[in-house]
């Protein structure tokens, strides 16, 4: 019986290994996300309305989460923006202060191979309320943790989950 384990086991493990890739986000056909390039997209200042917030999967993000939070704002110049503000589970705090009718003002970046009016947030301002959701070097602060002073996501990045008011479903574009 132990042995017919142990085969089990080593037929089982390589597979799981090999999985757990496939389970991971992929980026818009990049191995690694914008964190780890040495030349980093140009940030851009934007204002609009937030039309709507979308919890969805993300498929084409080079993160691991399974769901990705993505606001739909209605820019100042008329454009409709998908900015996609990160894994969902990670920024329910910042949700919490999110609804639709809001006006915002967010600094993004996108690359060549993301769609024309998709952004990344690096962060957002509503109101009084400022949320700095990734560092100088666009690294993820829910990826950074916590580190001792100045290195942890700040309150609420990967704390808690919940299901808030306006929170629609839809997939995520990448």
């Amino acid at each position: 019986m132990k042995s017919r384990t142990w085969k089990a086991a080593l037929i089982l493990l390589p597979g799981l290994l090999c999985a757990a890739p496939a389970v991971a986000q992929k980026g818009m056909g990049n191995p690694t996300g914008v964190a780890r390039e040495v030349v980093k997209p140009l940030v851009e200042t934007m204002s609009g309305t937030i039309k709507d917030i979308k919890i969805g999967p993300c498929e084409r993000t080079t993160g691991r989460s399974a769901e990705g939070a993505h606001l739909i704002v209605k820019a100042e110049d008329g454009r409709m923006i998908n900015l996609h503000l990160g894994p969902a589970a990670a920024l329910d705090d910042v949700l919490d202060h999110l609804s639709a009718g809001q006006q915002i003002t967010f600094e993004g970046f996108r690359t060549d191979t993301m769609p024309q009016d998709a952004y990344v947030a690096k962060s957002l301002k509503v109101g009084d309320q400022n949320f700095d959701l990734r560092d100088e070097g666009l690294r993820p602060n829910w990826a950074i943790g916590p580190r001792g002073a100045g290195g942890g996501g700040g309150p609420g990045m990967a704390a808690g989950r919940g299901q808030g008011q306006g929170r629609g479903a839809g997939g995520c574009y990448w």
